[in-house]
């Protein structure tokens, strides 16, 4: 679903990956050279710098997706051992140099032109999608309760014609990222046949992806269709506000930028303009104006975005590389280097201090969060998340550096048995508590070393229900059982390596006396488990009384009777499975015993 053509290794072997709506954006010629600069890449050329460029690639793709899933096991160190390989190998300049000689192989081929025309076409649609296709699919779709088909209408828009104005720009980018030294524009050419005719299963698999962009995007366009119903519902309260008194300079903000949301920003534009004409201290109107300029290719909004990027360290990141976007795709490609590099400072800058502001005093000082409901429930939701959080309390803090960016801090106290039989450390966990989609900084702090965040005016968002003690009870019952089938399982094996040697002379009908119960135990308790019902209980309660006999006469395994009693706790909740419980417990217990004599 990319306009990607590389390849991937695949064991010993090796596959070449194309994006299915690059059949539809290119064609078969350009398909070609396409598909030998993949190749080239990898292979062809010296053989030392072709092994490095392989090596590196497929550690990067280990790091990619360690960064995708932080939480899974192990993908930290995962991260951390390709982090050090892709710098071992300088995958930056590798790829330099293999790219200099799949280009220059492929150019053999065919000639320059041909080979940049087709890496441009490539990445000019790839832009164009990322920018201008999902953003109106979202907007005429938002709406629908369903999501559409997306994968269809992306192959349509990667083979259907560019505003004149449109190709022009993105062919400036596609120049300047390249690095093509062709300075001609390539025609749009709708005449020609695409690389998709050559594929019969396309439809196949167009239809195969929608399938799985619904399912996967299922949660995601739910979620889009209430916010956008939530907008909706905000939206008339203003206008309906605004018929009965002035609204405030925050509410009238808002309800400019709602309408934008729902109309379309070329709708508002000119509103947004005397909005930041207005308001020239007001840094979010100013970003806002000066984006939507930008978007519609005004060069009027530099100043606006400028000015926000001055008012607020916030937006010095995306501000200087919208600013930056903007120049390079008018051919201005000396004035956008200079808004790149202080896009990357301002990114230096910020991150820096954001890992100062992390760092919270014992002592600190805090005043009331003033987030509202939603976000308040969206990082009570996320806590909910963790097992080991007991409590949570949220305030403001009001930091020296980069006040301009709201700081907010989540007290966390912690249950008794937060950290036992885990990995996990709680600077870990809190950073991951921390991590919640909201425009400012949210600090996770642990509440027993912050005395401010026990006390007014921190408030308490988060507590897990009091759990009643036969629960606990019978929690710390069902571990006990787990115990028992593991201990099990162990005298089984051991019974089985012990008389490896006389089978079948000593596995008469004595061992099968001495096996048959301890294996009819094990699988009772596995069968006792999920669902939690009492009738499961009771069986698992019985298997447990056989343990607990067999333990209590059997010599040195005596030591593991306590695991068995704590067992015997996870009790049946009704009346019927107690009785039977008890009644079968004591022959049960006797079956225990009986086993040891034999």
């Amino acid at each position: 679903m990319t306009f990607e053509s590389r390849v991937v290794a695949a064991g010993r072997d090796h596959d070449l990956f194309l994006g299915l709506p690059l059949l539809d954006a290119v064609g078969a010629e350009e398909l070609r050279m396409l598909v030998a600069v993949a190749l080239l890449r990898s292979f062809g050329g010296d053989r030392l710098t072709g092994a490095a460029y392989g090596a590196a690639m497929r550690w990067a793709e280990v790091l990619v997706p360690a960064v995708e899933r932080p939480a899974a096991p192990g993908a930290n160190v995962a991260a951390v051992v390709a982090a050090g390989w892709v710098w071992l190998l300088d995958l930056a300049g590798v790829a330099e140099l293999r790219e200099r000689y799949a280009r220059e192989s492929a150019s053999n081929l065919s000639g320059v032109g041909e080979v940049e025309s087709a890496l441009a076409r490539a990445a000019m649609y790839e832009s164009y999608v990322d920018e201008v296709f999902w953003l109106a699919l979202i907007a005429r779709h938002s709406g629908n309760v369903e999501p559409p088909d997306a994968i269809a209408q992306l192959r349509v828009a990667a083979h259907g014609p560019m505003p004149a104005d449109e190709w022009e720009r993105r062919w400036n980018r596609a120049r300047a990222e390249l690095k093509l030294a062709t300075e001609t524009l390539p025609p749009q050419d709708q005449q020609q046949t695409r690389a998709s005719a050559l594929v019969d299963a396309a439809a196949v698999f167009t239809r195969a992806f929608d399938e799985t962009w619904r399912a996967t995007n299922a949660l995601n366009w739910a979620a889009l269709h209430r916010g956008v119903g939530t907008q909706t519902a905000r939206l008339e309260e203003l206008e309906q506000l605004a018929s009965t008194r002035a609204l405030t300079e925050v509410e009238a903000r808002q309800r400019l930028l709602l309408r934008e949301a729902r109309e379309g920003t070329p709708a508002v534009l000119e509103e947004l303009r005397a909005w930041a004409v207005e308001h020239p201290s007001d840094p979010v109107g100013l970003f806002e104006a000066g984006r939507g300029l930008l978007a519609q290719q005004d060069a009027s909004g530099i100043p606006f975005m400028e000015r926000a990027v001055a008012l607020d360290e916030r937006y010095g990141v995306d501000g200087n590389a919208l600013i930056a976007a903007y120049l390079r795709a008018s051919a201005r490609e000396t004035e956008a280097t200079d808004y790149r590099k202080r896009s990357e400072e301002a990114t230096k800058d910020l991150e820096k201090g954001l890992k100062a502001r992390a760092t919270v005093a014992k002592d600190v000082t805090v005043s009331a969060h003033g987030l509202s409901p939603d976000q308040v429930e969206l990082i009570a939701q996320n806590l909910g998340k963790f097992r080991g959080v007991k409590a949570a309390t949220l305030a403001r803090c009001e930091p020296s550096i980069l006040p301009t960016i709201p700081l907010v801090l989540i007290g966390v106290r912690w249950k008794r048995s937060a950290f036992w039989f885990t990995i996990e450390s709680p600077p870990g966990v809190l950073n991951r508590i921390a991590a919640v989609a909201l425009p400012l900084q949210v600090v996770a702090v642990d509440m027993s070393k912050v005395a401010a965040m026990r006390l007014p005016p921190a408030e308490e968002i988060y507590r897990i229900a009091r759990v009643a003690w036969r629960v606990r009870l019978a929690g710390w019952g069902r571990r006990a059982q787990l115990v028992l089938v593991a201990s099990g399982i162990l005298l089984i094996v051991v019974v089985g390596v012990i008389n490896r040697d006389c089978f079948p002379g000593c596995w008469d009908a004595t061992a099968v006396f001495l096996l048959t119960p301890v294996i009819v135990a094990v699988n009772a308790l596995l069968l006792g488990g999920a669902p939690d019902t009492s009738a499961r209980r009771a069986v698992a309660f019985v298997a447990s009384a056989f343990f607990a006999g067999m333990f209590f006469f059997g010599g040195a395994w005596v030591l593991l009777l306590p695991v068995a009693l704590i067992g015997l706790m996870r009790t049946p909740t009704s009346v019927r499975p107690m009785m039977w419980a008890l009644g079968m417990g004591v022959p049960a217990f006797a079956m225990g015993w009986l086993v040891t004599t034999v």
